[in-house]
């Protein structure tokens, strides 16, 4: 074949695929600016756990903060720049998202959170302990006065009235509750973007092999597929958990995300199997294009769709599972989450007088639940190439 790139008039058969996606280009440069960018996270990450001299910032970062600025790191690299890049297909998407009025707004809640989980621990300080102000209400909100050991906002007809330094009220020690909702919002975001960084590419990657591979390989990887789906992921963590002593978060998103792929898997399977049989692969097959270049640029595209919407229905299960364990104190004692702070409303004095203190976390729960399965049906039906 010629060396000169294809012009407009040739046929789909004689494109050169070697020069195309040859040696010349063989990583795309968004893989090239993640690689990049992560090797410069493990320098920042060596830098603090090795070296003598701290990092010229404020906090320290956990083990799983450094993985969380990989992952947004991941989902930049593979998911903001290509859907920036591809800005006429996005525009046709979001036309069709946008006229689900439900998925709209499970989007921007969804962005919200985000916000609050990144942005809002770097603005609000940790909770501080002042029994002299427990029990203090909500703005806009009173509480009978013996139930306040003494009343920061302004006393009428025997209540306690709340004031704006305690916007969502405080707890029975008289910890500020915003804090533990902003942090508590960290941890959830945490889970969910750690857990996804390792169970979208391990799923991706074992059901394309299986579409590729022998009879007896594919057998192997669906069977392990299959067995994982058999085993609740909360099941291993349990065994696991005292083992960790500290570390219990990170054992989580890492049980999370290493034995939730199976499903994901079997879904990229059969679509990877479905459209090796449409005429675009077979003629890319036919005009010389190799098995890389396929997956590349013909069934990866076509089933990031169907990728994208199960693993935002999946964020509802990891955020459900991290609150349950959290309340039932199974969860990492030394960070704050929702659950662990609806149970702490609960074990004062139950939910009266201190109503809000389960209030906020469990609506802020209940919520976050519903909006990611909204938005992962709101998905679905916008990328489904059927519809």
């Amino acid at each position: 074949m010629s060396s000169d790139p294809p012009t407009g008039d040739e046929s789909f058969e004689a494109v050169d695929w070697e020069l195309i996606d040859g040696d010349a280009h063989p990583v795309s440069w968004n893989v090239r600016a993640f690689v990049v960018g992560a090797g410069l996270l493990a320098v920042g990450y060596a830098h603090q756990r090795f070296a003598a001299a701290p990092l010229p910032l404020d906090w320290t970062l956990s083990h799983l903060d450094w993985l969380t600025a990989l992952s947004l790191l991941a989902v930049g690299a593979f998911v903001v720049v290509p859907l920036a890049r591809n800005l006429r297909t996005t525009l046709r998407y979001w036309g069709r998202f946008r006229a689900n009025r439900l998925g709209v707004a499970s989007l921007l809640y969804a962005v919200a959170f985000f916000a609050v989980g990144l942005i809002g621990p770097l603005l609000v300080s940790e909770p501080k302990l002042d029994v002299l102000y427990g029990y203090q209400p909500p703005v806009g909100t009173a509480v009978d006065l013996k139930f306040v050991p003494s009343c920061l906002g302004r006393v009428a007809d025997g209540r306690c009235h709340g004031t704006w330094r305690y916007p969502l009220g405080t707890t029975y020690s008289g910890k500020d509750l915003v804090p533990f909702v902003v942090f508590g919002a960290r941890t959830t975001l945490q889970v969910v973007l750690v857990s996804s960084a390792l169970l979208v590419p391990t799923g991706v990657a074992v059901g394309l092999a299986a579409a590729y591979a022998s009879d007896r390989v594919d057998a192997v990887l669906m069977r392990s597929a299959e067995s994982l789906q058999t085993i609740p992921a909360i099941l291993i963590y349990l065994v696991l958990r005292p083992w960790v002593g500290d570390y219990r978060l990170l054992l989580m998103v890492g049980v999370f995300g290493l034995a939730n792929w199976g499903g994901l898997a079997k879904l990229v399977r059969s679509e990877a199997l479905k459209h090796r049989e449409e005429s675009y692969v077979r003629a890319a097959e036919s005009a010389g294009a190799d098995r890389r270049t396929v997956v590349r640029r013909h069934l990866l595209p076509n089933i990031s769709g169907s990728v994208l919407a199960n693993a935002t229905l999946q964020i509802p299960m990891l955020v459900l599972t991290e609150a349950a364990l959290s309340f039932l104190g199974l969860g990492a004692p030394t960070v704050h989450s929702w659950g662990q702070t609806i149970a702490l409303g609960i074990r004062d004095l139950g939910t009266h007088p201190a109503w809000w203190v389960t209030l906020f976390p469990a609506v802020l729960l209940t919520l976050t639940v519903l909006a990611f399965n909204a938005l992962g049906d709101a998905l679905e039906s916008t990328l489904d190439p059927r519809r």
